[in-house]
């Protein structure tokens, strides 16, 4: 299955409240349990079934932007995985920085099939 890997997402402040995004993962199959992976957030979580994996995904994503924002780490956290602050967005790292992690080229150099999966994501807005 030929996946065509595009990372576009920019985070608009709504309201000066919250960012609105477009979140972009992975799901793959590797030893019988289905992995959930965002290169952007260096995040991961698995699974028995698809549907769980995502749902897993889904928690864990929110834990930690939840975790990050008590202490007071989302901004740092955010600068650390590359995403760029602009006057009233943010954006994910780019592409080209995102394939040199090397679960991205695990992942893009195995037989695994995997599926992207973009899905609706905030974060609050950083003062």
């Amino acid at each position: 299955m030929a996946n065509k890997l595009i990372l576009k997402a920019e985070a608009k402040d709504n309201a000066a409240t919250e960012y609105r995004f477009s979140l972009e993962f992975y799901i793959f199959r590797e030893d019988g349990n289905y992995i959930a992976y965002c290169p952007a957030l260096d995040l991961s979580t698995c699974a028995e079934t698809y549907n769980d994996a995502i749902s897993s995904f889904y928690e864990m994503f929110q834990l930690h932007v939840e975790c990050c924002v008590e202490t007071g780490t989302l901004h740092d956290d955010l600068l650390a995985h590359g995403w760029k602050f602009r006057k009233k967005s943010i954006l994910p790292p780019a592409f080209t920085v995102l394939m040199k992690k090397p679960e991205m080229k695990k992942l893009l150099g195995s037989n695994l099939s995997f599926e992207r999966v973009v899905a609706p994501a905030r974060i609050p807005a950083l003062a």
